[in-house]
């Protein structure tokens, strides 16, 4: 009897042991938790518009707006403010993944026009400038469908043109061929070292932007929390 409760005691101790252990890594494992209280996202604002040029040789005589040829761009611009409750000393972007839309010319995305990426599968991580507005940190990001058309040219008895994204209704183009799905890992280190995430999901441009020639939309804030990693 003392024998089978001397093993029931060690039996016990040692799941004791195992809870404790497993308790203990929980409550220091901070992988995911919920950190709001140094940085919040405040507003996230997508702007999509179109970017028109006039390529063709201008030696040529024009007489009607269809003689005019056009390389058009489909723009888009992220605007991203954050509330800090402590300095940052880094942010970034990881994870990065641009979907292909169905008219595609050459895929891009800069923070600023003089380091510009193009949009590949090695392309992971963009180190970002910290920039302030009214005391919260700014992200401005531009993610461009280069060429989406080329040596475009407008129907007989069209007689005015937009340079803007209301170009592509006025050729017939459909705005669901220019959709791309957009996501990113936006990653802040603090001055201590401490590294935050949220990730970002976005699909654009928005069906508004060929009717009114630009689209101003503001997303929805409240799933992009930042979490401890």
């Amino acid at each position: 009897m003392d024998k089978v409760k001397g093993i029931a005691i060690i039996i016990v101790a040692i799941v004791s042991v195992i809870v404790t252990v497993l308790v203990a890594n929980i409550l220091l494992d901070t992988t995911g938790e919920v950190n709001q209280g140094n940085f919040r996202i405040s507003d996230v604002v997508v702007r999509s518009s179109a970017d028109v040029k006039e390529v063709q040789d201008e030696s040529v005589e024009l007489t009607k707006l269809s003689d005019i040829i056009f390389d058009i761009s489909q723009t888009n611009e992220i605007s991203i403010l954050i509330d800090p409750n402590i300095k940052a000393a880094e942010i970034r972007i990881e994870n990065i993944y641009i979907s292909d839309p169905a008219l595609k010319g050459t895929m891009e995305i800069y923070q600023k026009e003089d380091k510009k990426y193009d949009v590949t599968s090695d392309l992971k991580t963009i180190n970002l400038d910290l920039e302030q507005e009214n005391e919260k940190y700014i992200v401005n990001l531009y993610i461009n469908n280069n060429n989406a058309l080329t040596n475009q040219r407008v129907a007989e008895d069209v007689d005015t043109i937009q340079y803007d994204a209301a170009i592509f209704k006025t050729l017939g183009v459909d705005v669901s061929l220019l959709k791309f799905d957009v996501s990113f890992d936006l990653i802040i280190v603090d001055e201590s070292g401490n590294t935050v995430k949220t990730t970002i999901s976005l699909n654009m441009p928005t069906d508004e932007t060929v009717e009114t020639g630009m689209s101003i939309l503001k997303q929805d804030t409240s799933n992009y929390i930042f979490t401890i990693i």
